[in-house]
């Protein structure tokens, strides 16, 4: 991957080199650097090491404000990633800005079930679309009278849909979650790619696009045996 500055949309690609020679991408937005781990050109989405939007367990603190995408091409995709928590007996509650206006929330199972001071659930709540920032807070529901009663870690954050969440799941030295972010619309049918300048295609030839207007391009991947496959991406 090449890198690249976009200055008009706040983000720039930048890569890196290991110790051991392995070439590392990220994704800077707004001065922050986000790991590149995948890349869904037909998908329209990136997948990127995204910071814990809240957590506040041990010494270790996010004050849950997630990154604002607002100005860029990017948004927090709606159908590729899932709010999850970690916790017990406390009530989750996500905002789209700050405390503006309620996305939605969950409640975590009691902390007396089964005397867990842990416990990942997920929040079943629809991603509003075009979602480039959100607000993620927890409110302690024990109570306070009961001091046998450890206070359950807090952890809420947007993450990739198909990212394995275990109930093993290691907060300890983990300061990061993949999430998927969306950069295009894909929109399903039949185009064609224009032959002139404006029609690019990856070293490998597997994909190819033309641009078709401002905010559209035509997108095609190689034919596989008899089957075609063409998509428009907004």
């Amino acid at each position: 991957m090449k890198a690249q500055d976009d200055s008009d949309n706040w983000f720039k690609v930048i890569c890196n080199k290991t110790a051991n020679g392995k070439e590392v991408s990220s994704l800077n937005i707004n001065g922050t650097n986000l790991q590149i781990l995948d890349f869904n050109f037909l998908g329209g989405t990136i997948l990127v090491n995204h910071p814990i939007t809240y957590f506040n367990c041990r010494k270790n603190h996010h004050n849950g404000m997630s990154l604002n995408l607002t100005g860029t091409r990017f948004y927090y995709s709606d159908s590729s990633n899932i709010f999850w928590s970690l916790g017990c007996g406390n009530l989750v509650t996500i905002f789209d800005n700050k405390t503006d206006n309620l996305i939605g929330g969950c409640l975590q199972p009691s902390c007396r079930i089964n005397n867990k001071i842990s416990s990942i659930v997920g929040c079943p709540l629809i991603i509003p679309k075009g979602l480039r920032s959100f607000f993620a807070n927890m409110s302690d529901m024990v109570d306070s009278s009961d001091y046998r009663r450890k206070r359950s870690c807090g952890f809420a954050s947007l993450i990739s849909s198909n990212f394995d969440l275990t109930n093993d799941f290691d907060l300890s030295n983990r300061t990061h979650v993949p999430t998927q972010l969306q950069w295009g619309t894909l929109i399903s049918g039949e185009c064609y790619l224009n032959d002139s300048s404006d029609t690019s295609c990856t070293f490998d030839g597997e994909y190819c696009w033309s641009r078709l207007s401002s905010n559209h391009l035509c997108s095609c991947k190689k034919d596989i045996g008899d089957i075609s496959y063409s998509s428009s991406c907004k």
